[in-house]
């Protein structure tokens, strides 16, 4: 299963990001973070779902990547600010339904809309925190 996990941090500290993974010099725990089973193309799904659309390929969640270690088995890229603002302004009443929406876009043998809708209450709170500190998302996806 892959792991995604989004920081709350700046680009200039992809590097010491990286580190999680290559050296151990930092944890997670330095930064306020968000850990997630979720792939690319099951948060385009998310971001198709907010906009309504039914092409889930039409636009990725993330900027080019700002590191990349295939050797590492990691990526490290800013998630689109977009997006991040768009998970922001989701209600709490609307969850549910988005939720569904999800999951309609996705394969439904990975995730339970009950599950989705745990992982984007998450996100929706992460979210919110990262525009209330005007602050970039740094995403971490190994695989």
């Amino acid at each position: 299963m892959q792991i995604t996990t989004w920081f709350i941090a700046r680009e200039d500290e992809a590097e010491a990001i990286e580190s999680i993974v290559t050296t151990e010099e930092h944890s997670p725990e330095d930064w306020t973070y968000i850990e997630f089973p979720l792939i690319e193309m099951e948060l385009m799904a998310l971001s198709a779902a907010l906009q309504g659309k039914e092409d889930i390929t039409s636009e990725s969640t993330s900027e080019d990547p700002l590191i990349f270690r295939d050797e590492d088995g990691l990526i490290i890229a800013r998630v689109k600010d977009s997006f991040i603002q768009a998970l922001a302004r989701v209600t709490d009443e609307n969850v549910p339904g988005l939720a569904n929406a999800w999951a309609e876009r996705m394969d439904r043998e990975h995730h339970e809309p009950e599950e989705l809708r745990e992982i984007l209450s998450g996100l929706v709170t992460f979210a919110r925190d990262a525009v209330a500190r005007r602050s970039s998302v740094l995403s971490l996806a190994t695989f």
